[in-house]
């Protein structure tokens, strides 16, 4: 065969019930994400966690400022 994970794959029975699709996808759900998937560091998590916490910091003294100059601007158009 040209690709080998196509060899991989187990074969799947046209007749399992409902129960036994959704014990599949849950057993298949874990094994991808327990060992197929890359895991960040501990430092790379900190990391990425103290990024977050900052954009979420710019973000929102973004919108309180940009709220506060619209809610001057429409007092000033009411008045």
């Amino acid at each position: 065969m040209a690709n080998g994970a196509a060899a991989k794959m187990p074969a799947k029975a046209k007749g399992d019930s409902i129960f036994a699709k959704i014990c599949r996808f849950i057993r298949e759900s874990y094994v991808e994400t327990r060992y197929k998937s890359a895991w960040p560091t501990w430092t790379e998590l900190r990391q990425f966690t103290l990024v977050v916490i900052f954009a979420v910091l710019v973000v929102g003294c973004w919108m309180a400022g940009l709220d506060v100059v619209l809610k001057a601007f429409t007092n000033q158009m009411g008045r």
